[in-house]
């Protein structure tokens, strides 16, 4: 944002907390005669203020620009700058109107109402005027008989509740101040006035939460009711105070009435929290929900679990992986890329050959000799046989994806894996093996072997892509097994695992 954006966006910040505290003055203090005119004379300078200060885009962006000629571009822009000015004088008039009249007897007034319904019109005006200037702006309805009727009936419930606006004072006093009159009246019968006061504020954020709850579940209700092809449906989904969502990446909790908002975000990409009384408060990590390692006593506990590998294991299980998973792929092939999954005793082995993509296949496009004009690669290419589009090679496709039940070194897959148990961070449900045939034609020589072989076990953020997911029954038996604190385990797996501590 530009120094003038934030400018403007304090300057409305800080009308819209003057207005706030203007308007409550306004409608609960005993004020009459001149006061109440230069009360309501402020209030109406605030609020146009505050409108003026929400200046609105005359140009859309290139990308999303609506070709229109230059005269219309220009008469939408001004239209757009007219009405921008009107509203604000007309928003003025309206809270000068429900000023002076909150101290008058309860009713209808038409002034009000009249004011509402031209702000509505022009509303439409400034949606004409977009749609000219180049934008391609959102009725926020459609244009059947429908939906324009649905529109209408919005728009004059709006201003029918603008022209009783001067009796709203009545009825929020009525419904706020009840329930905190009826509870400090019970404490203080029951605690001394010192300790009657906390209580009270505690019980009544209490009952103001639970209003917005029951009111969100009956939004929900209703959404789920009227389906989500309805517009008002879809409304009140959308906008319900309170929502909790928890699924098996994620959780979310989001409290927003109007200047208040309380919102937790947590995923196996990161976590945030953000917090609003008037002022905004962010927080946020990407370390995830793994960001909460055990304490000391619980890594001391854990660390009797690590099994790491032996230098003679070290040498041996991986050359023996690797010998069997080449014992198992087709006679060509340039890389091999073996993905153990497993939980207890739920086990799954594929092996995929000569992988489409080309970042995974570790060699130099530069060093393969360029095609011939007949299209078989030069003589002194160690693949040209490959490359050349032998028979074999021609039946089978690029990226063959081999299923092994019945792996011979399932005990040295087991092995690594075990190996890779940490107590800070657990272990992996997904080892990754890399088997590179060694060209030193076009590579670097690595060592005297036939193939170069690295592996790796993967994070447990993400869930598995199993063939066939394993029970509930077998990843708590693998979390026996290979015990975490429970602030390191992603949304999946708790769900997996709720009875587990």
């Amino acid at each position: 944002m530009s120094t003038g954006g934030r400018l403007r966006a304090t300057a409305q910040f800080l009308c819209l907390i003057v207005l706030v505290g203007l308007y409550l003055f306004s409608a609960f203090a005993d004020v009459h005669g001149q006061a109440r005119t230069h009360l309501s004379v402020a209030i109406a300078v605030l609020t146009g203020l505050f409108t003026l200060l929400n200046r609105p885009e005359l140009r859309p962006p290139a990308s999303e620009a609506v070709p229109r000629s230059a005269s219309v571009a220009f008469t939408g822009r001004l239209l757009i700058v007219v009405v921008w000015i009107v509203q604000a004088f007309l928003f003025g008039l309206s809270g000068y109107l429900v000023s002076t009249q909150f101290q008058n007897p309860p009713g209808f007034h038409g002034s009000v109402a009249l004011l509402a319904a031209a702000g509505q019109v022009l509303a439409l005006v400034a949606l004409g005027a977009r749609s000219m200037a180049g934008f391609r702006p959102d009725p926020g309805f459609s244009f059947g008989f429908l939906g324009v009727l649905r529109h209408v009936l919005d728009r004059a419930a709006l201003v029918v509740l603008a022209g009783y606006a001067s009796t709203l004072p009545d009825v929020v006093k009525t419904v706020v101040t009840w329930v905190p009159d009826q509870v400090h009246g019970f404490f203080a019968s029951l605690a001394p006035a010192w300790l009657a006061w906390p209580l009270t504020v505690a019980v009544c954020a209490v009952w103001f939460l639970a209003v917005l709850v029951v009111e969100s579940l009956l939004q929900v209700l209703i959404a789920s009711a009227l389906g989500p092809d309805n517009s008002l449906g879809q409304w009140l989904g959308e906008h319900a105070p309170v929502t909790y969502r928890r699924t098996d990446v994620d959780v979310t909790f989001d409290f927003n009435f109007r200047l208040i908002r309380i919102l937790y975000y947590n995923s196996v990409h990161g976590w945030a929290f953000v917090g609003r009384l008037l002022l905004e408060l962010r927080s946020s990590s990407s370390f995830g929900p793994l960001g909460r390692g055990p304490t000391r006593r619980q890594r001391e506990r854990l660390q009797r679990y690590e099994r790491p590998l032996t230098d003679e294991e070290k040498e041996q299980l991986p050359e023996r992986v690797a010998a069997a998973a080449v014992e198992a792929a087709p006679p060509e092939w340039r890389l091999l890329i073996l993905e153990y999954r497993a939980a207890a005793d739920h086990e799954e082995i594929q092996l995929r050959v000569d992988p489409a993509d080309r970042w995974a296949w570790a060699w130099d496009e530069a060093g393969e000799e360029e095609p011939t004009a007949d299209g078989a690669g030069g003589e002194d290419s160690p693949e040209g046989e490959s490359l050349g589009g032998g028979d074999e090679n021609e039946n089978r496709s690029n990226d063959d994806l081999l299923e092994l039940p019945d792996f011979p070194e399932c005990a040295a897959l087991r092995r690594l894996r075990e190996a890779s148990y940490s107590a800070e961070h657990g272990v992996g449900y997904v080892l990754v093996m890399n088997i590179e045939k060694n060209d030193p034609s076009t590579r670097p020589y690595y060592g005297d072997g036939l193939w170069r072989i690295t592996y790796q076990a993967m994070k447990r953020d993400p869930m598995p892509r199993w063939r066939q997911p394993p029970t509930a029954r077998q990843y708590r038996r693998d979390l026996r097994r290979f015990p975490t604190v429970r602030g390191r385990r992603p949304f999946w797996l708790r769900n997996q695992v709720k009875r587990i501590g």
